[in-house]
């Protein structure tokens, strides 16, 4: 099973390599990985950076985690 978010306004959506609990994590604390991306010098897990481009391209709009089978 893979687990992504995609955006219900735009219809598009994204599938980072990562458990659906981090997806929920990363979507309910986006405010506290923006801050430890300001402050990391080595980076920030792939995941993390896929989702967080994801959630801000589609800031304001309805996105929500969604799985499919692989």
């Amino acid at each position: 099973m893979q687990y992504g978010y995609q955006c219900e306004d735009c219809e598009t959506s994204v599938w980072p390599v990562t458990t659906r609990a981090e997806l929920v994590w990363l979507k309910d604390r986006l405010h506290v990985a923006r801050e430890v991306a300001k402050h990391s010098q080595t980076g920030l897990d792939t995941w993390i950076a896929e989702g967080m481009a994801f959630l801000n391209d589609h800031h304001g709009h309805s996105v929500i985690v969604v799985s499919r089978r692989s």
